[in-house]
């Protein structure tokens, strides 16, 4: 039995990276049968109404805790959930696909950065980790050409997606520590019925555009329900989990191996290629993250010391 927490956590973030990798291929099936914001909203909303089913009980038994605490979960439904989807969308309408790409896998380094201008230290091993994943990254979604990234052109879609990165990075560490007494079902159903208040603008505003589509048919309900049970719900409730026991600095290390996950799962299900550029960055992401964990475990042991004297 594994009684490492960082391990613990670390497997925790690892389930939710393979289940976004997994919505990702799903949703893809779904392009140009429902529109992006009524997606989000919609998923959203059946987890919502699957955690009111179950978690309703709980909630009111903790609300005196999670009501000092719901500053920061309306934050994290904000920056985690409800900016990212909208920032995404309109960052696509003037930007290219790999610039997507290559912007919205920063979100670790900037985990470690905002972690860093905090107070928190970080190790040498955590910075050089994070570097060598992220290289790996670039690599990946460079399709093996790196030259591609140095001829980026920059427009008004990458601020947009890289607040959309910054945002995701922001939500990472403001649920790191939760109170006593607060589980993660409550968070995720109060996260959940803030995240959709504030998508619902969103869709009304949708739904207004020529390019409004919602054609509810069996793709289209398989990919909602995927969506709200294993990548809303289960996917971030691991998680939060996950950024508890493993913190969000070595959390954000695993989030580079998303676009590995995603390229094994068109292979298996779409029949796209996996070519020698998969496993060079395969190599980089896994090596930086197994470098980055090393730092994580010191700073943890330092950091465990003074709070249990």
């Amino acid at each position: 039995m594994i009684k490492n927490q960082v391990v613990i956590g670390s497997l925790y973030a690892l389930c939710a990276t393979v289940l976004w990798a997994g919505a990702f291929i799903i949703a893809r099936l779904a392009v140009g049968e429902i529109s992006p914001m009524t997606l989000g909203a919609t998923r959203w909303g059946m987890a919502l109404v699957i955690l009111c089913t179950f978690m309703l009980p709980k909630v009111k038994k903790e609300w005196p805790v999670a009501k000092k605490f719901l500053p920061q979960i309306i934050a994290a439904a904000l920056f985690g959930v409800a900016a990212y989807s909208p920032l995404s969308y309109f960052a696509a309408q003037t930007t290219s696909a790999i610039n997507l790409s290559l912007i919205s896998v920063t979100t670790p380094i900037f985990i470690v950065i905002i972690a860093s201008l905090m107070g928190q230290k970080q190790s040498i091993n955590t910075w050089a980790g994070c570097t060598v994943a992220l290289i790996g990254s670039f690599y990946l979604v460079s399709g093996g050409e790196l030259s591609r990234i140095l001829a980026m052109e920059f427009a008004a879609g990458d601020i947009l997606m890289l607040a959309a990165a910054v945002g995701f990075a922001i939500y990472s560490l403001i649920l790191k520590k939760t109170p006593d007494g607060l589980s993660g079902g409550t968070i995720m159903t109060l996260m959940s019925f803030f995240a959709v208040l504030m998508l619902i603008p969103c869709v009304i505003w949708e739904s207004t555009q020529p390019s409004m589509v919602f054609n509810m048919n069996g793709i289209v309900f398989f990919s909602i329900t995927f969506s709200a049970i294993c990548s809303s719900i289960i996917a971030w409730w691991t998680w939060n989990i996950g950024l508890e026991k493993a913190g969000p600095e070595l959390c954000g290390m695993i989030y580079y191996a998303l676009p590995l996950w995603g390229g094994f799962f068109a292979f298996i299900f779409l029949g796209e290629k996996i070519t020698s550029i998969h496993f060079i960055s395969g190599a980089l992401i896994i090596g930086g993250i197994a470098w980055a964990s090393r730092g994580t475990k010191k700073v943890t042991a330092e950091n465990a010391v003074p709070s249990e004297a």
